[in-house]
């Protein structure tokens, strides 16, 4: 290996590992921000900011409106996606939602097999399962929260993280032809995203928000760091490093997620929360260490 290659790996692996802190950060951020904000206005902020910084990267050839329908589903499975997240982020921790988003990897190899038509291979099956057992571990929690709410929180941060993987493969089956970047392919459908979260803006409730400088904060991240910044950051190390590295490096997003619940909300971390999160990860990285 030569030094400039090494170089580019070392540089790889730091993009990979700034964007799953990112990424972690977002639950965090999330949290915080409903403090001023309701679920609504911060999905159609978020959305909305980054379609827009998304749609200048991408250039004047680049249209508002997805060019094939797997673009639309994209765009509206990302919008339920944000929406169902921010609701059941106000019922459960930013640790407990950090891990339970995992779920959407067993969503994932499901719709990969029925759509796009990889295999259900022994590694996919297993960390699945794991990823499952995690998830059920997880929501034994210790933590004090009242039982209801926080199951329902919980059943609606695993609806999103299904909503995340429904995108994540439509996205996949969409349309590239004549698309020079990435942007060009996420501009249109983070348009119909912040369009689909801006339907629910019609509940009188998504017009309270009494702000504060705080949330007003963690709004701010929310958009810039934790939505615009990591894709960058994923963008540029995947042209660094092969796929299987930077999905082995973005596995520590859930770390990420719990470690900064607990040194910025102050949110107690029980050991159910800890024992599931490490099932998750394991899960995560068998899928991952897969050959491609």
């Amino acid at each position: 290996m030569t030094p400039d290659h090494r170089r580019a790996r070392l540089a790889g692996f730091a993009l990979g590992t700034c964007a799953a802190a990112c990424w972690g950060l977002a639950p965090v951020a999330t949290k915080g921000a409903l403090a001023g904000f309701s679920p609504e206005l911060i999905g159609v902020t978020r959305l909305g900011a980054a379609a827009l910084i998304f749609r200048m990267l991408a250039g004047r050839e680049t249209g508002w409106v997805p060019r094939d329908g797997w673009s639309l589903l994209a765009g509206v499975a990302l919008g339920i996606d944000f929406l169902c997240f921010n609701y059941g982020l106000r019922l459960t921790t930013a640790a407990v939602a950090g891990l339970l988003v995992n779920f959407g990897q067993v969503a994932n190899v499901t719709l990969a097999w029925l759509v796009l038509g990889e295999p259900l291979t022994a590694r996919r099956l297993i960390g699945s399962a794991l990823t499952v057992l995690g998830v059920v571990i997880v929501n034994l929690k210790d933590v004090e929260l009242d039982g209801a709410g926080s199951m329902t929180g919980n059943l609606l941060i695993m609806l999103a993280s299904v909503a995340w993987s429904t995108y994540a493969v439509a996205q996949r089956r969409s349309a590239r032809t004549g698309r020079g970047n990435v942007f060009q392919l996420m501009a249109p459908i983070f348009v119909i995203a912040a369009l689909v979260s801006a339907l629910a803006l019609i509940v009188p409730d998504a017009w309270h928000n009494p702000g504060g400088r705080m949330p007003a904060v963690m709004l701010a991240l929310l958009i810039a760091v934790c939505t615009i910044a990591p894709y960058f950051l994923y963008s540029r190390g995947q042209e660094l490093l092969d796929v299987v590295v930077i999905t082995i490096v973005l596995s520590s997003t859930p770390v990420f997620a719990v470690a900064l619940s607990w040194l910025v909300l102050g949110e107690a971390i029980g050991w159910h929360v800890l024992v599931g999160g490490a099932v998750i990860l394991a899960g995560i990285v068998v899928v991952a260490l897969e050959r491609r």
